[in-house]
């Protein structure tokens, strides 16, 4: 027998034990849960490890996340500390732990953690008392007796009992509000003396009694970090969305990887946002997106066309990609959907080399203003409120084939001057140290764009121009840009331009070109050796709800002036998304197809995705380039070099395609 032949056995016998070669990294996964209830008796029925082994032969995940304790408290294993469900017919988590492992695959579970239904319904002093004095049904109270007696051990006994590689724990930070538990007033009063405890914003101390409640967060996902470090050196420990833009913080607790799950509507630009704001905060993550989408009030599974748009999105920026599918009542997979799992885990590999851990390149830097984050409260203290503005721009600037970051305050010490362009996105104030920060960078060569007809009320003088006191709020304002014209009902800042002051569009009085008034709604001008430009009404929101190419037009203008000197321009008129990464010494230019109904309330599910062709780049480049390529499949492009810039043509996009400069 030759040597040939005895090697072609040997893989054949690992492939029919089941031993993968995988990596331990959080990169392709997959997550399953159904959120037990006491109403589920039956779990195990139809679960065995043969439908675990096929699946797994079938998708071969980097990882995978299963049930573990969803939001009603019920736990999906027969644990000996937490509430289970009534019945088992088997033991699900550890078959799901022997037949990973058997795969060489790791294991991590869904948790839910503030929200437990169970334990309040069994412990009602657990529970989080609402400003009304009421308790809450379903949260549970940081300063309550549930994370020592419940939780902690709960977690010692996944990383021990089972010995899982990690724990993905839900309901955490988003489900946060303040809380009048005795031990909490008595905590604040223990710092501030005996004062009142506000119950409102505008109340003495409201902000600072916000930002106890945040302290106390942290420090409950410290002790329950340490636990399962403690249980298991190995084992890792996230608390969902924990300092995204949900929670736009530094991160500053020992939490071993970052995530989130993107739901199911208008999930590619979620996408383009959620993964902006997690790729610069230092630690390793992933997204997740649900594979099933879910519109007026109707549900079905995605097309593999629709997640692999998501997941191009997350790989771009240098991200881990999972997706999520509902197990049934029993604890079972769907074995109709592992074929679709297996496309979507395919894609994100094909491209891994490219993309995973790749670090993004500064161009254009979206100022995500945590300081006025914060003095803009709801009820919930990390939750995706007054977003409308970055994520109306964030959209502007990707629709126009502009590639851009989103920058926390804290990202900004450091990295600010790494920028060509950085951009104020409809924030009404920024943290007055910033500020001046900005204008220096500006008058060391940078350029600003402040958008919004609140936030450019602050850089008057820098701007240029004079405006009145008041603006005009919620009016119907015709915006003309070269022949097209469009009406939004938006805030609007008229301004009269001083010396040296270059402006962009007109208000018009009415549909017709012929009515133009003598507001412009843009301008621009040099300061210092760089240049700040500002644009006088609020339009993301508008361009959320309104796609339109007026919008993008001013913009793509303002910044055309501004001339940041972007090291990647998309100079076709082809709609695409881009962004610029490095990744072993390579230049990566990622172009992803946006197009497809995603965004449209009325379509549910699409199979058809009409590509973008015709597509030409323009990349500046010291130095002409050794090899340019299509990734994935090594693919030559013929390029032109000419007076440092790099001149590719792509002729068709389907879903995501690299170019990769060595």
């Amino acid at each position: 027998m030759n040597i040939r032949r005895l090697a072609a056995i040997a893989l054949l016998l690992l492939f029919w034990n089941g031993s993968f070669a995988q990596s331990s990294e959080r990169f392709a996964g997959l997550h399953l849960d159904f959120h037990a209830t006491l109403q589920d008796s039956g779990i195990g029925k139809h679960f065995t490890a043969e439908l675990i082994d096929s699946m797994l032969r079938i998708t071969r995940p980097d990882f995978i996340q299963v049930d573990c304790k969803g939001h009603a408290g019920i736990s999906s294993y027969p644990t000996t500390i937490g509430n289970p469900a009534p019945a088992f017919d088997k033991d699900i988590l550890a078959l799901w732990r022997e037949v990973t492992r058997r795969h060489g695959i790791p294991l991590y579970v869904h948790y839910s953690g503030i929200w437990d239904t169970r334990a309040i319904e069994l412990n009602p002093h657990w529970a989080r008392i609402n400003a009304d004095g009421k308790p809450d049904n379903n949260a549970i109270s940081l300063f309550s007796g549930y994370t020592d007696s419940l939780l902690i051990p709960q977690i010692t006994e996944l990383a021990t009992r089972y010995q899982l590689d990690g724990i993905w724990i839900d309901g955490d930070c988003w489900v946060l509000r303040a809380d009048y538990h005795p031990e909490a007033q008595k905590a604040f009063k223990n710092i501030h003396g005996n004062v009142s405890v506000p119950l409102k914003p505008g109340d003495s101390l409201y902000f600072e009694w916000m930002e106890f409640h945040r302290k106390a967060f942290r420090d409950y996902i410290v002790r329950y970090t340490h636990a399962g470090h403690h249980a298991s050196a190995a084992f890792k420990v996230t608390s969902n969305w924990s300092f995204s833009s949900l929670m736009p913080e530094p991160v500053d607790v020992p939490v071993d990887y970052l995530s989130g799950d993107v739901a199911g509507a208008n999930s590619l630009y979620s996408a383009a946002f959620e993964s902006r704001s997690l790729a610069l905060q230092g630690k390793p993550w992933d997204l997740m997106s649900w594979s099933f989408a879910w519109k007026n009030n109707s549900k079905a599974t995605k097309s593999v066309l629709q997640l692999q748009q998501e997941a191009a999105q997350v790989l771009a920026q240098g991200g881990g990609f999972q997706t999520y599918w509902q197990q049934n009542r029993d604890g079972s997979p769907e074995p109709y959907q592992f074929r679709k799992m297996a496309e979507i885990v395919q894609f994100c590999k094909d491209r891994e080399a490219f993309t995973f851990k790749g670090e993004t390149v500064p161009q254009i830097g979206l100022l995500f203003s945590t300081y006025t984050w914060r003095r803009h409260q709801t009820q919930n203290l990390y939750a995706a409120h007054y977003q409308q503005g970055i994520k109306g721009v964030l959209n502007m600037l990707l629709d126009s084939g502009l590639p851009a970051d989103i920058l926390m305050d804290h990202h900004l010490e450091g990295r600010m001057d790494r920028y060509a362009l950085l951009v104020i996105p409809e924030w009404p104030e920024i943290d007055p140290a910033i500020r001046v920060r900005l204008l220096q960078y500006v008058n060391n060569g940078g350029r600003l764009l402040v958008i919004g007809a609140e936030a450019v009320r602050d850089f008057t003088q820098e701007l240029g121009v004079t405006v009145s006191d008041t603006l005009k709020r919620n009016v119907g304002l015709f915006a003309g840009v070269g022949e097209k014209i469009m009406l939004t009902h938006t805030s609007f800042q008229p301004f009269v331009g001083g010396q040296g002051v270059a402006t962009f569009g007109k208000q018009m009085e009415a549909d017709d070109l012929r009515f133009v008034t003598s507001n412009a709604l843009a301008s621009a001008k040099d300061y210092g050796r760089g240049k700040i430009a500002g644009i006088y009404f609020d339009m993301a929101a508008f361009y959320n709800k309104n796609q339109n190419p007026l919008s993008r037009a001013l913009l793509q203008a303002v910044v055309k002036n501004l001339e940041p000197g972007i090291v990647s321009y998309i100079t076709s008129a082809a709609k695409a998304h881009q962004s610029v990464t490095r990744k072993n010494g390579k230049t990566y230019i990622h172009l992803i197809n946006p197009n497809g109904p995603h965004n449209n309330p009325n379509v549910l599910v699409y199979e058809e995705l009409p590509p973008v062709t015709h597509i030409k780049v323009d990349i500046h480049m010291a130095s002409k380039p050794g090899s340019v390529k299509l990734q994935p499949g090594n693919r030559k492009l013929p390029y032109r070099y000419r007076n440092g810039i790099l001149s590719v043509a792509v002729d068709r996009l389907e879903v995501y395609e690299i170019i990769e400069i060595e």
